[in-house]
C-alpha cells in the first residue's frame, strides 16, 4: 500500500514538472531600417524590437558586414547595452559601393537578427552640371558648376574630368576634386585644344566606374566660322591654270597660331581628303594667297581650316568656312524652258541658281508645282551655306517625329524654322507666300545677325490686310527689296500672302536674296 501512494506521489510529482516546464518563446527580434539605399556616409536609422534583457546583459552586439561574408568578419559597431531608450542605432552609410547587412549577434557571433541594405551612388538631377558655354573655340575660357552631391559623397574624393564623348568611362582623367572648388562649386578651365564633342564627367567617389558615375554634361570645341566677306576670291569662274587669289580674314590669333591652313579641293570631296596648299600665318600682307586654278575644268572649293594637324574627326569641327569656284570646262548642262514644265520667264534664274549651286535634285523637276515646307527647308539651309562658306549643323535632338531630314533639322537649329505643333513639322504640307517670306528673313538674319529689317511697302496692296501679324514685318521687307513683288489685276495690286509658291518661283526668290545680299 505504502509503495502504490509512493508511486502515485512520484507520477504526480512528474506531471507537475512536465506541467510548469514548458517553455515560453519570447518574440523574435527584428531589424528596421529607415531605407533600404543610401549614398556614401549618409545617416542610417536601425529600430531594434524585441530585445531582452538577457541581451542587454550579456553582451549581444550590433555588427556591420558585407552581404554574405561569415558571421566572425562582422565589425564591431556597438552593445545592445548601449543604445538609447528608444532602441534606435544611428551610423554613417560604408565608403565603398556595395550591399551589406547590419547584423545583431551574441557573444558567441551567432546571429540572432540582421537587415540588408546597399550604399549606391546617387545621379544627377536636370540643373546639376551647367558649362558656361554648350559651344567653345580652342582653348576657350570657360566653367563648369556642380551640385547635387552630398556631403558625405564630396568627403569621400568625388571628382569630375574631361574626355571625349567616345571614350570609355573608366578612361576619363582626372581634373579636380569637387570639394577643392570655391564656395560656388565652379571651376574655371580652357576647352581642350583640339575639336570635336567632350563630356564633363563627374564622379561621387574615386573610383570611374558606372556605380560612381554621377553624371554629365556635353559641350563641342568648334572653330569660329566665317562671316560674309571673310574667304573672299578674285574670280568665281576662271580658266585652267588661270592665277587668282583668295583673301581670308575672321581668323582669330589664337587660331592662326595653332597652325590654321587653307586647302583646295573640288566640292564633292571629302573634308579629310583636302588638298594643303599653306598656312595662313604664311600669307602676303593683306592675308592675300595667290594660286593657279585647277586644270581639270569642275567645282572647286579653297577651304579654310582653324588648326593643324586635325585629326580625322576634328575636320567637321575645324572649319572656319569655303569659297567656292568653277574651272571652265565643267560640263553645264542648260535648262531650258518646257524642260519638266519650266517657264521661259524662269529660265534664266533657275540655271543661276544651279550655276550657283543654290538649288537641290529635287525642286530640278516639275517646276509647276507647289513646293513644300521640306524642299523649301533644304534650299533655305543651301542659301545660308552660300553666303556663309560654313556647313550648317542639325539640332542634336530631333524635335519632330515626322521627320529625320537633317536639312530640316539644320533650319531648325538656325531658327529658320518651326513645327506646327504637337512634336509635328508637316513637312508634306505646301507653304504659303507669307510662310516664305518668314523663312527668308530667318535665313538672312542667320547669315547677318545685325541686319536692319525695318522696312515699307514700295505698293499699296489691296490684301495687305490678310497678313498675318507675324508675317507682317517679313513680307514688308521681301517688298521692300524686290524680292517679293506681288501681282497685278485690273490695275489692283495683291501681295497674295495666303497663295501657295512653285518650284519655279521659289528658285527665283532664293536667287534673289543671293544676288541682292551677298557680299554686304
Amino acid at each position: 500500500m505504502i509503495k502504490r501512494t509512493l508511486s502515485i506521489v512520484l507520477i504526480l510529482c512528474l506531471m507537475m514538472t512536465v506541467l510548469f516546464s514548458v517553455p515560453v518563446f519570447a518574440a523574435p527580434v527584428t531589424i528596421t531600417l529607415d531605407k533600404t539605399e543610401y549614398t556614401v556616409q549618409e545617416k542610417i536609422k536601425a529600430k531594434f524590437d524585441g530585445l531582452t534583457d538577457e541581451m542587454f546583459e550579456d553582451g549581444t552586439w550590433i555588427g556591420l558586414a558585407p552581404e554574405g561574408a561569415r558571421y566572425q568578419n562582422t565589425s564591431y559597431r556597438a552593445y545592445v547595452n548601449e543604445l538609447p531608450l528608444n532602441n534606435v542605432y544611428e551610423f554613417d552609410a560604408p565608403y565603398e559601393y556595395g550591399k551589406y547587412e547590419l547584423r545583431l549577434l551574441d557573444t558567441d557571433s551567432k546571429l540572432l537578427a540582421s537587415a540588408s541594405f546597399s550604399v549606391v551612388g546617387s545621379k544627377t538631377k536636370e540643373g546639376d552640371i551647367t558649362v558656361s558655354k554648350k559651344e567653345v573655340l580652342l582653348s576657350e575660357p570657360m566653367s563648369v558648376t556642380i551640385n547635387g552631391l552630398t556631403d558625405g559623397q564630396i568627403e569621400n574624393g568625388a571628382w569630375f574630368g574631361v574626355a571625349r564623348y567616345d571614350e570609355k568611362l573608366e578612361n576619363t582623367p582626372y581634373m579636380q576634386y569637387v570639394r577643392d572648388l570655391p564656395a560656388n562649386n565652379t571651376y574655371q578651365f580652357n576647352a581642350p585644344y583640339n575639336f570635336g564633342k567632350y563630356e564633363i564627367r563627374v564622379f561621387s567617389n574615386y573610383d570611374a566606374t558606372p556605380e560612381s558615375f554621377f553624371g554629365k554634361v556635353e559641350f563641342v570645341v568648334v572653330s569660329s566660322k566665317a562671316k560674309p566677306g571673310d574667304i573672299v576670291l578674285s574670280k568665281t569662274s576662271v580658266a585652267p591654270n588661270e592665277s587668282m587669289t583668295v583673301t581670308v580674314n575672321g581668323l582669330t590669333p589664337g587660331e592662326i597660331e595653332e597652325g590654321a591652313w587653307l586647302g583646295i579641293s573640288k566640292y564633292d570631296e571629302k573634308l579629310q581628303n583636302t588638298s594643303y596648299r599653306t598656312h595662313i600665318a604664311y600669307l602676303k600682307v593683306g592675308n592675300i594667297y595667290e594660286f593657279q586654278a585647277p586644270e581639270e575644268p569642275g567645282k572647286y572649293e579653297v577651304r579654310v581650316f582653324c588648326k593643324g594637324g586635325l585629326d580625322e574627326a576634328e575636320y567637321e569641327y575645324g572649319m572656319f568656312g569655303k569659297a567656292e569656284f568653277i574651272v571652265s570646262g565643267a560640263p553645264v548642262q542648260e535648262i531650258t524652258p518646257g524642260t519638266n514644265g519650266l517657264s521661259a520667264w524662269a529660265a534664266s534664274d533657275v540655271n543661276k541658281a544651279v550655276e550657283n549651286q543654290l538649288v537641290t535634285e529635287k525642286v530640278l523637276s516639275e517646276f509647276p508645282k507647289d513646293i513644300t515646307r521640306e524642299e523649301f527647308c533644304e534650299l533655305a539651309v543651301l542659301l545660308y551655306e552660300k553666303m556663309t562658306g560654313t556647313k550648317a549643323a542639325p539640332v542634336a535632338s530631333n524635335p519632330f517625329s515626322d521627320t529625320k531630314n537633317p536639312e530640316i533639322l539644320k533650319a531648325y537649329k538656325l531658327g529658320i524654322v518651326g513645327g506646327v505643333g504637337e512634336g509635328k513639322f508637316a513637312p508634306n504640307n505646301k507653304v504659303t507666300r507669307q510662310e516664305i517670306a518668314v523663312m527668308l528673313l530667318r535665313a538672312l538674319k542667320a547669315v547677318m545677325p545685325a541686319i536692319d529689317t525695318s522696312a515699307q511697302f514700295k505698293t499699296k496692296f489691296q490684301d495687305e490686310g490678310q497678313i498675318a501679324s507675324w508675317a507682317l514685318e517679313a513680307v514688308k521687307f521681301m517688298n521692300s527689296h524686290d524680292v517679293i513683288k506681288g501681282t497685278e489685276t485690273g490695275g489692283v495690286s495683291y501681295i497674295l500672302p495666303h497663295g501657295n509658291t512653285t518650284r519655279e518661283q521659289a528658285i527665283s526668290l532664293v536667287l534673289r536674296i543671293f544676288n541682292k545680299f551677298t557680299g554686304l
